[in-house]
């Protein structure tokens, strides 16, 4: 499962590098059932190495293997680690950069081509929370001036594209949402996330229905694993499981050698020292997060006048004995560097561990011409490094310092009184 129901949707779609409906990319079976479901020869589908995750394709891009990037309701200028980097590989002249969005992000402003996109109250669709529940949402205005519906601007491109199936008609033969909701419940077909009793006249009679809703579970289902059989044998699961030092991908025969059965797997994880501790000209640990009143990049949030007067700008905080050594005090506007980059903030005094500093990594320069003139983004500072399994950035820790730059003047902290690490 996932933190959030954007990433809950595009796992279970395969929108994140795997494959549909929690198939296992090295599994001979998933592949030749997705192969028949879209009569597509077997060969067409990526499955002779592990998916290629974001940090990757990135290296790729920055390398000149990647020619063309095609971004859609992400804004990798704000949210990646190290930013000056990601800036300079998406002003590439050997890179043509796409970007579909609601707003002219930081990312769409470094873009070849922007394409405008519908918002969720301008174009119909399901999305599935972090708990399984399927929810139908509706259209209710029309999109602004040339802005689409992300299906519209996917089917016009795959229809640009010609692309066939194995018989020479067309792979694509949706038009409506509807209809790409009824496919997708066929993929779903004896899956985990089995999707085959649900339509949108039951989605539009309720507030939603939790998956697996199928013939065994007609009104979907609220709780899982009640029976301690879980996902984990070897000609169901996702994956046959990773080496979590290195990465390295386990083979089917390593799986069966465990004798899964149906058995959960709770694995442990050494310790591995940071990349980057703390060292004497950067005494301090970095480390970011976000706060309850703004999402993401603060693309949509910051331009919501109750949430973007909650957290109107980026801080940094620090615990007292920390800003005493270096006569810093609340709403100062300090410096706070890496070996990386730097930025600006005003600083809030805080419970915070001794020795670390915080700074939220919302705050991008969507409002801003240039980002040299004023750094705020967090991820200006933070290390390309990543977890070997999850393939998630290490934002959660970096060396810095803090210089103090100007008093308070009487101007606070802009923090809010709460935040969500």
């Amino acid at each position: 499962m996932n933190g959030q129901p954007t990433a809950q949707n595009t796992r279970e779609c395969g929108a994140d590098g795997d494959l549909p409906a929690f198939r296992n990319w090295d599994n001979r079976e998933h592949i030749k059932e997705l192969a028949r479901l879209w009569n597509v020869d077997q060969l067409t589908i990526p499955d002779w190495a592990p998916p290629t995750h974001a940090m990757q394709i990135w290296r790729y891009a920055e390398q000149g293997s990647i020619e063309f990037m095609w971004i859609q309701c992400t804004n990798p200028a704000v949210s990646l680690p190290e930013l000056h980097r990601i800036r300079s590989i998406l002003k590439k002249e050997d890179l043509f950069v796409v970007v579909q969005d609601i707003f002219l992000t930081e990312t769409a402003r470094l873009a070849d081509v922007v394409l405008p996109a519908a918002t969720w109250g301008e174009e119909t669709g399901t999305y599935t929370n972090a708990d399984r529940t399927v929810h139908l949402s509706e259209k209710a205005v029309d999109p602004p001036g040339e802005a689409r519906p992300d299906l519209d601007i996917f089917l016009d491109f795959a229809r640009r594209m010609d692309f066939r199936d194995r018989d020479g008609n067309p792979l694509i033969t949706w038009e409506h949402p509807e209809q790409v909701f009824e496919a997708w419940k066929e993929c779903t077909r004896g899956r985990p996330c089995d999707y085959t009793g649900l339509d949108y006249k039951k989605l539009r009679s309720g507030s939603g229905v939790q998956w697996p809703c199928n013939d065994e579970h007609p009104e979907g289902t609220e709780r899982l694993y009640s029976d301690n059989d879980f996902h984990t044998r070897t000609g169901d699961c996702e994956t046959f499981g990773q080496d979590l030092l290195t990465g390295a991908s386990y083979t089917e025969a390593d799986h069966r050698a465990t004798a899964p059965d149906g058995r959960a797997f709770l694995r442990a994880a050494s310790y591995v020292p940071p990349r980057e501790p703390p060292r004497e000209d950067y005494p301090f640990r970095y480390t970011t997060g976000r706060t309850l009143y703004h999402f993401h990049t603060s693309t949509k949030t910051a331009r919501a006048p109750q949430l973007n007067a909650a957290a109107p700008e980026v801080w940094m905080e620090m615990h007292p004995s920390d800003a005493d050594e270096l006569g810093i005090s609340e709403g100062d506007l300090v410096s706070v560097e890496s070996p990386r980059g730097s930025l600006e903030a005003r600083a809030r005094i805080s419970g915070i561990r001794e020795g670390v500093v915080f700074v939220p990594f919302h705050y991008g320069y969507f409002d801003e011409d240039d980002p040299e003139v004023h750094r705020r983004a967090a991820n200006e500072l933070t290390i390309t490094q990543w977890d070997p399994v999850s393939k998630q950035p290490m934002f959660k820790m970096a060396a810095a310092r803090v210089t103090r730059i100007a008093g308070a003047d009487g101007t606070p902290a802009p923090a809010p009184p709460a935040r969500r690490e």
